[in-house]
């Protein structure tokens, strides 16, 4: 009888041993996950919370781009109506021009109501695309400018009558 209890004894440790390792293991595991859940939640929620929109009036289209002004810069007025502040810096921004993306060294993002660096609920900046700097770049008859910013964005179609960079 003795050598039952004692191989009892050494199975129920050794189980104890074997649970005791796959319970760290999952403990490890679900706090990882957790930590995963809760930066995508904050990141969806600043993604919930943005909304851009382009405020520039297409039906005047040399007051976005006038290619007899020789500046080169097509430039649209952007409105944060979302819940988040955003940073008011080119960067902050991603901008296509005809589907083409736009490097931020031929973008400024210039607020209007301030020199603050936080576009606020409310604010209107002026993004200016400098189209003569950046030699893959033209606007020329029918031209679409889209922005984004934390994945939300808006877009703006408008003609350019004989316009090129």
């Amino acid at each position: 009888m003795a050598s039952v209890s004692a191989t009892h004894i050494i199975l129920f440790i050794a189980s104890m041993v074997v649970a005791a390792g796959i319970a760290g293991t999952v403990v490890l595991e679900v706090d990882d996950l957790s930590g995963a859940i809760e930066t995508q939640g904050s990141a969806t929620a600043s993604e919930i919370g943005t909304e851009i929109d382009i405020v520039s009036d297409a039906g005047h289209p040399e007051a976005i781009y006038d290619p007899t002004a020789g500046d080169g810069n097509v430039t649209v007025y952007v409105k944060n109506v979302g819940d988040e502040h955003l940073e008011a810096h080119h960067s902050s921004v991603d901008v296509l021009l005809d589907g083409r993306y736009v490097s931020h060294e031929y973008t400024e993002l210039e607020h209007q109501y301030s020199e603050s660096n936080t576009w606020q609920t409310g604010d209107v900046v002026a993004l200016r695309i400098d189209v003569a700097a950046a030699d893959d770049l033209e606007a020329t008859g029918d031209t679409t400018v889209t922005v984004i910013a934390n994945d939300n964005e808006d877009s703006i179609d408008f003609y350019v009558d004989g316009g090129s960079n």
